[in-house]
């Protein structure tokens, strides 16, 4: 009797812990994405005002 008893807490107690780190991970996941997605957002939108400025500078030298 006491050994099924430790069994169940044991099996519980596991499959809490391994509730909570895979929720800590699943938000650490999502945080990393979303931080990842506004960088190449950001990336992105620095390209292009870099290569307009140097097609502007371009232009003016040309012109």
């Amino acid at each position: 009797m006491d050994i099924t008893n430790y069994l169940m807490g044991l099996v519980t107690g596991i499959s809490v812990t391994a509730f909570l780190v895979g929720k800590e991970l699943y938000k650490y996941y999502t945080r990393y994405t979303l931080q990842k997605k506004q960088l190449d957002r950001f990336l992105k939108m620095y390209d292009k005002t870099k290569n307009i400025k140097t097609s502007e500078t371009a232009h003016l030298r040309a012109g």
